[in-house]
């Protein structure tokens, strides 16, 4: 009877922690829906590694975007998934914009990475781009397909969403990683960061 109530009160915990890891409401896009179904914002991201170690924190953003927009040191992984090919414009989404070029080594570079922490398929991911739209869901759609089932989108990544009013209408102050109070830096720490060999073919 005791081993049953403790069992019972194991999986109370679990349901709660459960709940409060997938808090975060389903995007309204569908473009931005993942297999896994599995949405945090940048708050709950936060208490989620403070009380489970086995979650890993991935920041999907470039180089650049570390260096000028800042990055947090609570990701455990920095790898671009997108980067950008500096000899020509946009001409797939006409934007007045470097040509995006996606990382085609991205996954055997994740599983690199994983390896060194220790990590595998059953951690936990947390998958961190600007805004949460669309680098993080191409990400967890492409580590599905490699059986990661434990993969969450942060809804609000590292910048937030834009202000549609006030004096800061169109800035990125709301929500996200960099509003919350948590720590980020502007100060590239090479032990932590991805090195982009120029000359290859993203």
């Amino acid at each position: 009877m005791k081993q049953f109530a403790l069992s019972m009160m194991a999986s109370a915990v679990m349901m709660a922690y459960g709940t409060a890891a997938s808090a975060a409401p389903e995007p309204k896009d569908p473009k931005r829906h993942t297999p896994q179904g599995l949405y945090v914002d940048a708050k709950e991201t936060q208490e989620m590694m403070k009380k489970d170690p086995n979650v890993i924190l991935v920041d999907v953003r470039t180089p650049e975007e570390w260096q000028f927009v800042g990055y947090t040191k609570a990701a455990q992984i920095m790898l671009p998934a997108v980067m950008f090919d500096y000899s020509k414009m946009d001409t797939k989404q006409n934007k007045p914009r470097y040509m995006p070029a996606p990382n085609s080594k991205w996954i055997s570079q994740f599983e690199e990475k994983i390896a060194d922490l220790g990590a595998d398929e059953d951690n936990t991911y947390v998958i961190m781009c600007r805004s949460g739209a669309t680098r993080a869901a191409p990400v967890a759609k492409m580590l599905d397909q490699y059986g990661y089932e434990k993969v969450y989108i942060m809804t609000d990544g590292f910048e937030g969403g834009k202000l549609k009013d006030g004096e800061k209408k169109g800035f990125r102050l709301k929500n996200g990683w960099k509003n919350s109070g948590a720590e980020w830096t502007y100060k590239i720490d090479p032990d932590k960061v991805y090195f982009k060999t120029y000359g290859v073919a993203y």
